[in-house]
């Protein structure tokens, strides 16, 4: 019988073998993302010594599984150019960002409409189209 967690995958049962389960994680995501992903690696597995593992790998790709592309990728965007790899923060700080992103998105939607205001109406003119 296996112990499975829902939440990271780890199944006290069986000796997973990460590298290939990471590759089968990154083969559902599409190109764009999976190079958003092994960036994001590279930089903290660089410069995050604790991080320089496949476990820790895995459970960070094992997290966000369910996870929106276009949020993880605009999630990876922010850590990288906002230097966080660089203050050692590694795969669980990326992953409560992308996880987080869903929770937040409305309200940072309502915030930016406050901050920057709507797009006016596009009102089409009656009269010929054509000129």
């Amino acid at each position: 019988m296996s112990n499975k967690c829902p939440a990271c995958g780890f199944d006290s049962g069986v000796n997973y073998n990460h590298s290939r389960e990471i590759l089968m994680m990154l083969s559902t995501k599409p190109e764009r993302t999976i190079k958003y992903i092994k960036k994001l690696a590279t930089e903290i597995q660089q410069n995050v010594p604790s991080e320089y593992n496949a476990k820790s790998y895995f459970f960070f790709l094992k997290g966000i599984e369910e996870a929106d592309n276009r949020i993880v990728e605009r999630a990876i965007e922010h850590y990288l150019r906002a230097g966080y790899h660089l203050q050692a923060k590694g795969f669980a700080y990326v992953k409560a960002m992308i996880n987080n992103e869903k929770t937040n998105s409305a309200k940072k939607l309502e915030n930016e409409y406050k901050r920057l205001g709507r797009t006016p109406k596009i009102v089409k003119l009656k009269g010929d189209e054509n000129g």
